[in-house]
C-alpha cells in the first residue's frame, strides 16, 4: 500500500514538473523585418512606398503587404523562415532575399 501511494506521488510530481517547463513562448516561431530608408533620393518624403513579403518558394503569392510614405522605417512580425522583400515606390524596385530567425530582427536597409 505504501508503495502505491509513493509511486502516485512520485507521478504527480513528474506531471507538475513536465508541465511547469512547458512555455507556450516555445511555439512561438516568430521574428521582426525591419525595413529602413536612408538618403534615397528616388523617394521622397510624401512618397508611397510598397513593401511586399513573398514566400521564397512560391513569389507569385504576396503574404503580407505594407505600405508607408517617405523614408519611414517600418516593423513586419512573421513566422521563421526564407523571403523575398519587393520594394517599389515610383520607379524604385529592389528584391531582397531575407531569413528570419526566432526572437530575432532582421535588418533591411536601403540606401544609395
Amino acid at each position: 500500500m505504501k508503495k502505491m501511494i509513493l509511486n502516485v506521488f512520485l507521478l504527480i510530481g513528474t506531471v507538475m514538473l513536465a508541465s511547469s517547463c512547458c512555455n507556450d513562448d516555445d511555439y512561438i516561431q516568430e521574428g521582426i523585418l525591419r525595413v529602413s530608408f536612408s538618403n534615397l533620393s528616388s523617394i521622397s518624403n510624401d512618397a508611397k512606398v510598397s513593401v511586399e513579403i513573398m514566400d521564397i518558394a512560391n513569389r507569385e503569392h504576396v503574404i503580407v503587404e505594407k505600405i508607408t510614405y517617405g523614408n519611414c522605417p517600418i516593423e513586419i512580425t512573421l513566422n521563421t523562415g526564407n523571403y523575398l522583400v519587393r520594394i517599389m515606390s515610383g520607379s524604385l524596385i529592389k528584391l531582397q532575399g531575407i531569413q528570419i530567425r526566432k526572437d530575432k530582427v532582421t535588418e533591411l536597409s536601403l540606401s544609395q
